[in-house]
């Protein structure tokens, strides 16, 4: 039996199910629309069809981190029982919820001297924050102690790749990331900006694709490039458009037949700041970020 458990927050856009079957404690992040709070739950508390709709009607969305409190109310109970954790962050690049999780080892380990607790920052998000924990989970069942995953898992880091596009710029003119102008004129030519997840585990525009045609092509040049892992999984998302994920899905099994693909819904957190028409991919490289 495991010496030590796994934990993460809700913004790895996979389900609350595969935390279960998989033994992984879940942290939940919140966002509001219009000051109304939900729980970013995998959508059991608001769709995300409705979310969308709320959104494209004019209400304003904000999303909230995981505080210190809530943190050491989701650790106790296994340090209590002896265990140890092992927690993975969403990205600090993209959030400061790392920050307040170390707050609450700090004081937990304080009321809880003989245990321990190992904080993950994961440089990642959506769906890539999750492959990095479901491959931990792999490691762990694997028998893996603590101290080998964490050293395994940190190596896997380093190779874990996550490129994504939008069809959708609307959303991402709302929040500054794109100007007002570069936007109206992305539309008219039918830019789908390609952005990359960083070794610093922040968003880097680094192309600008015509069309989704174009950007299929160049997230499968990207998987050609890093050297893709065809023997680990690969983890695809999106944001209210499935069927540009399936064709995504279908373009990288032409070429990577023996793939291991899931396709998943970007959560609540995620989808506040995409908005709609996001396809996301995330998979590990033989070479490093």
């Amino acid at each position: 039996m495991e010496s030590y458990v796994l934990s993460c927050c809700s913004t790895v856009d996979i389900s609350k199910e595969w935390a279960e079957k998989r033994n992984i404690l879940l942290a939940y992040f919140r966002f509001y629309l219009n000051e109304e709070e939900y729980r970013d739950d995998f959508y059991a508390s608001l769709s995300q069809e409705k979310l969308f709709e709320r959104m494209l009607n004019g209400e304003k969305s904000k999303t909230s981190q995981v505080n210190s409190e809530e943190y050491m109310a989701l650790f106790r109970p296994s340090l209590e029982a002896g265990k140890d954790i092992v927690h993975f962050c969403l990205s600090s690049g993209i959030s400061g919820t790392r920050n307040s999780c170390e707050i609450a080892k700090d004081i937990l380990l304080e009321e809880f001297p003989d245990r321990k607790i190992e904080i993950i920052d994961s440089l990642s998000a959506s769906v890539g924050y999750g492959l990095l924990v479901d491959k931990a989970a792999d490691l762990r069942d694997q028998g893996l102690s603590m101290e080998e995953l964490v050293e395994k898992i940190l190596e896997y880091r380093n190779h874990l790749h996550g490129y994504f596009f939008t069809s959708d710029l609307r959303f991402f003119i709302q929040g500054g990331r794109i100007s007002k102008a570069a936007g109206f004129i992305g539309g008219l030519l039918n830019i789908c900006p390609i952005i990359m997840i960083t070794e610093e585990g922040t968003l880097k525009p680094i192309e600008k694709a015509r069309g989704k045609k174009q950007a299929f092509s160049n997230l499968l040049s990207k998987m050609e490039k890093k050297g893709f892992m065809e023997e680990e999984k690969v983890f695809l998302c999106h944001s209210a458009c499935p069927e540009d994920v399936e064709t995504l899905k279908e373009k990288i099994l032409e070429r990577y037949p023996k793939a291991k693909i899931e396709t998943f819904v970007i959560g609540g957190t995620i989808a506040c700041h995409t908005g709609p028409g996001t396809v996301a991919c995330f998979f590990f490289g033989r070479e490093g970020r």
